[in-house]
């Protein structure tokens, strides 16, 4: 058997699990290359806890060569060009060839694309979460914004989960009767993909915790001398403080190579996780992909899956699963649609809502009461995750 060369761009959770898995199938002679700019993995879900004082840097991340197995090479560089026809990467370090490749460079977060929002504080990056946690320390009360200007973007429960988290940290310092929160989204309703069920729950702890709530709101921009937020309908939300989720785009190098679709994000096939506008053995998986789910709400209303590291981590197996299945000649795993997210409620409770986004006639999502147990079993994911390679 001719030995290969695999290249896996992105080290999130889609590019380790990829990497790890396709190491495990594979003979040693076929060398499996990873390349991500940063040094560190972070779990994503860490940063609230972050921007809450709730937990350190270092209790949320590892570096990421730690989490690779035994022969895989580990390239710290900057992707900076795909020559695809090539089979060529350019980096910031040195040009890299490959037999197969597969794509995970996650979603680019872009302020610029609404007039103001760069000064918004912000817990979707480490940077953005350890300044909050220092504008939360000043903070005295007042109205506080969590805006999400855009659709999709990623850890649809995130900004909820932040929202019930923070009333309870003003709560404890003496500020809830001081402090009000409201939620303002680009979407019709909390995490719509999910089903109404589910955003008519988000929707219901929310209220009972009297944080506002005002859906379909699509930004136009943010008028940081007025402290105002305005709306394409011509209403505004007037803030002290505004945390925002930065829209979410392709990573400009995936742009230029002309593998995004019309949603702005690589089409591949909900099985294979296989490139649709590409030749060869590529593949995508993660924050990068449109994946389009079969079965919808409202007849005229696609879905698509949500951005989530667990869907990541699922599809990086399957890619390693087709790889190895060309390669060897074994059966190849498929993409099921399955997958999960915790919501945490606050009091040291969650609920883990365990979702089938294949099914038809739409997606269904399940969920229990939140409690004690679920939020220690997000505890033990995160654990699992920044433990020994998988």
């Amino acid at each position: 058997m001719t030995a290969t060369t695999t290249l896996i761009l992105g080290g999130g959770f889609g590019g380790i699990s990829a990497a790890n898995s396709l190491r495990s199938l594979l003979p040693a002679e076929h060398g499996i290359v990873l390349v991500d700019r940063a040094a560190d993995f972070h779990v994503g879900a860490g940063k609230t806890w972050l921007a809450l004082g709730e937990r350190k840097y270092e209790e949320i991340a590892r570096p990421r060569g730690t989490l690779l197995r035994r022969g895989i090479h580990h390239l710290q560089a900057r992707v900076i060009g795909l020559e695809l026809a090539e089979r060529r990467v350019t980096t910031d370090a040195d040009p890299l060839r490959f037999d197969q490749l597969v794509i995970a460079l996650g979603a680019d977060l872009n302020v610029a694309a609404v007039p103001g929002l760069a000064d918004a504080e912000s817990f979707y990056t480490i940077e953005g979460a350890q300044r909050l946690r220092h504008a939360l320390e000043r903070f005295s009360g007042g109205e506080v914004v969590i805006l999400i200007p855009r659709v999709p973007f990623k850890c649809p429960p995130a900004p909820y989960e932040g929202a019930m988290l923070l009333q309870e940290a003003f709560e404890r310092r003496g500020l809830g009767g001081k402090a009000r929160i409201t939620v303002c989204t680009a979407e019709p309703a909390p995490m719509p993909t999910a089903g109404p069920e589910m955003g008519q729950y988000i929707h219901g702890e929310l209220e009972r915790r009297g944080i506002g709530y005002q859906p379909q709101k699509k930004t136009v921009q943010i008028d940081g001398a007025g402290r105002r937020v305005v709306f394409e309908d011509g209403s505004e939300a007037r803030y002290d403080l505004l945390i925002a989720v930065p829209p979410h785009e392709a990573p400009k190098v995936v742009r230029d190579a002309q593998l995004v679709g019309p949603s702005g994000w690589i089409p591949v096939d909900p099985q294979t996780m296989r490139v649709k506008t590409a030749s060869g053995e590529i593949y995508a998986v993660g924050d990068v992909t449109a994946v389009p789910l079969p079965g919808r709400y409202k007849p005229d209303v696609a879905l698509s899956l949500p951005k989530a590291g667990v869907f990541a981590e699922a599809q990086g197996r399957v890619a390693a699963h087709q790889i190895a299945a060309k390669l060897l000649g074994s059966a190849p795993e498929s993409f099921d649609g399955k997958g999960y997210c915790y919501l945490e409620t606050g009091g040291g409770r969650a609920v883990k809502a365990e979702g089938s986004f294949f099914e038809l006639p739409h997606p269904v999502m399940r969920k229990a009461v939140p409690d004690e147990a679920q939020f220690r079993d997000k505890l033990e994911w995160v654990a699992r995750v920044l433990g020994s390679p998988r």
